[in-house]
């Protein structure tokens, strides 16, 4: 006689938002840190960030130490001429894979379900990315001053005032964490992943400063480019009141901004902030494809 089995069914038990959404961000921890492709990025950001040395050596002295403000351009930019930092570039991959994921495939409504609704979703992808960016660029931050004190120690130069490095390299990881949540919401707004990225790279290099050459030629407006959202970046990342009376000119044109650092710091959080929002607005209202 075969045995007859009961099962028991369970009391839902309701769970809370906090917890919810603790869930939620360790869901997403666990899927970025099980794929290689993110060990490999971070691998190769240590190894560009503990070059970061070399670049300091074009401004080695024996006879008086490299400034802070070389040293800190130095950690962020690597080099400076360029229009976003160099990190930004391997993280546009970890900032742009977890939204993309779930909308262009039929796991967006399993993460739904599982996490308590898309904003619960959308916030834990935030808080992660936010984790991911910053701490990837503290710890390149890091390696990158412990590589410039090495190389000028080797070449017998001066230390700088390491003290003096603190604001802009943690200037410099708030920027990386904005970055992480700028991929998020482009993606989510746009519901793919080309057209962000192409967006990310392109506009800081090229469209900010037509659009801003635009808007100056307009009478009236010929300060808004100095508060457009990637100029604002560039002043906040760069103080351009510290470097000297010489090198103030070329640095000024490279950032393209007037405005002080404390001021371009909360313009571009503000600006980060609203796209955000945009984007958590845009992932609560918008479908995923069915496959």
């Amino acid at each position: 006689m075969t045995p007859v089995t009961t099962a028991v069914v369970k009391t839902p038990v309701a769970v809370r938002p906090l917890e919810a959404f603790r869930r939620a961000c360790r869901y997403e921890w666990r899927h970025l840190t099980a794929l290689r492709s993110t060990w490999i990025l971070l691998g190769v950001v240590a190894v560009l960030s503990l070059l970061t040395g070399i670049t300091v050596l074009l401004d080695v002295d024996k006879q008086r130490a490299v400034s802070s403000a070389t040293v800190g351009d130095a950690i962020s930019w690597t080099p400076l001429a360029t229009q976003v930092p160099a990190l930004c570039f391997f993280m546009l991959v970890l900032g742009t894979g977890p939204v993309s994921t779930d909308l262009v495939s039929s796991a967006a409504r399993t993460t739904w379900l599982a996490v308590n609704g898309r904003a619960t979703a959308y916030g834990a992808k935030c808080a992660v990315g936010l984790v991911v960016g910053s701490g990837a660029a503290a710890a390149s931050a890091l390696l990158g001053t412990l590589s410039c004190a090495v190389t000028l120690a080797v070449s017998g130069a001066p230390q700088p005032s390491w003290g003096e490095v603190v604001a802009p390299a943690a200037r410099f990881v708030g920027w990386m964490g904005c970055w992480a949540l700028l991929c998020l919401a482009l993606v989510a707004m746009l519901r793919g992943r080309v057209v962000p990225v192409l967006l990310l790279v392109l506009w800081p290099l090229l469209g900010e400063r037509l659009a801003g050459a635009l808007l100056g030629s307009v009478p009236g407006l010929d300060g808004v480019s100095d508060w457009l959202p990637f100029a604002a970046g560039r002043a906040m990342l760069t103080d351009v009141s510290a470097y000297s009376s010489d090198d103030r000119p070329f640095a000024q044109a490279l950032v393209g901004s007037h405005l002080s650092t404390p001021v371009a710091t909360a313009v571009f959080f503000a600006y980060v902030a609203a796209v955000t929002a945009a984007g958590l607005w845009a992932y609560c209202r918008r479908d995923a494809r069915t496959g």
